[in-house]
């Protein structure tokens, strides 16, 4: 099958950071543990799921092919060091379509992931788009449910940053990865 046939909807585009295999399965596994904990029924993303958004496509609309080349050229420019990324925190993120997320979260840990999404955010400005910025903060979902648990510290999850992604996502189908560019070290 195509990708995207038989898919009524917008796909969501964006860079990302995707965990280690390692690390991914220990993400599942803290989700599972707190879904339990926490008397949750959203189920977990899944290991193929979890990701670190850096950027997302903006618009209301997917972008055309002019744009693709866009962000693939940004992505092609982006000089980065290669760096830890930590979550050592659940917090509970609200979203639009009224479901909040359970995210895992980090301080000083995340540093390179917001060197990395400022830096995109540059490129795409030099590069002349004009879209609209958006709030960042790096995390992890874990699950969508509704939780009124307030933000709480657990067991460090993280990995080495070797590179970073553009992927291409529709819902209840694995990742379309449009992208991959690596960091510096990695």
């Amino acid at each position: 099958m195509a990708p995207g046939a038989g898919f009524q909807g917008r796909a969501n585009y964006f860079f990302a950071l995707l965990p280690s295999p390692l690390a991914a399965a220990s993400a599942d596994r803290m989700a599972h543990a707190l879904r339990h904990w926490l008397d949750l029924s959203g189920p977990p993303r899944g290991p193929r799921k979890y990701h670190v958004t850096l950027w997302g496509w903006p618009e209301a609309r997917e972008p055309d092919r002019t744009e693709l080349a866009l962000l693939r050229r940004v992505g092609q420019r982006i000089r980065q060091d290669a760096f830890r990324l930590d979550f050592d925190a659940v917090a509970v993120f609200a979203r639009r379509a009224g479901t909040p997320a359970l995210v895992m979260v980090g301080s000083e840990g995340v540093i390179g992931a917001d060197r990395l999404h400022e830096a995109i955010e540059r490129e795409l400005r030099a590069s002349g788009f004009q879209g609209r910025r958006a709030s960042f903060r790096p995390h992890l979902t874990l699950l969508y449910d509704h939780c009124l648990a307030q933000a709480f510290r657990v067991r460090r999850l993280g990995w080495r940053v070797t590179e970073f992604v553009l992927i291409r996502s529709i819902p209840r189908r694995d990742y379309e990865i449009l992208g991959r560019w690596p960091l510096r070290g990695g």
